[in-house]
């Protein structure tokens, strides 16, 4: 935690930061959110891929298209913009990975 004096000096170099290179900010602030596009490609592959596994890889391939159409609805049911606790039922919102209970 930083004291006021150096929170005042760290606020003063981002709003400087932000004034002289907007394009620099722009790429820095897109890095924490992943492309919504390149996640919906991705589960309609998933789901275009699933008939082809059950027609040809028999049981095997079957399992595979579960795995891939579960998958593909995680894809979109989770989006990164969305708030806490929006999600499949059984996944706790407030409660992050390795955190403690």
């Amino acid at each position: 935690m930083l004291d006021p004096n150096e929170k005042s000096v760290f606020d003063g170099m981002v709003t400087s930061l932000r004034a002289e290179d907007p394009r620099f900010v722009q790429r820095i602030d897109r890095i924490g959110h992943p492309r919504h596009g390149l996640r919906k490609a991705l589960a309609i592959a998933l789901w275009l891929l699933a008939p082809f596994c059950v027609v040809l890889g028999g049981w095997t391939g079957f399992f595979m298209a579960v795995i891939a159409i579960g998958y593909a609805a995680h894809l979109l049911v989770r989006r990164p913009g969305l708030p806490r606790g929006i999600g499949f039922p059984w996944s706790s919102p407030g409660r992050r990975p390795g955190a403690s209970i």
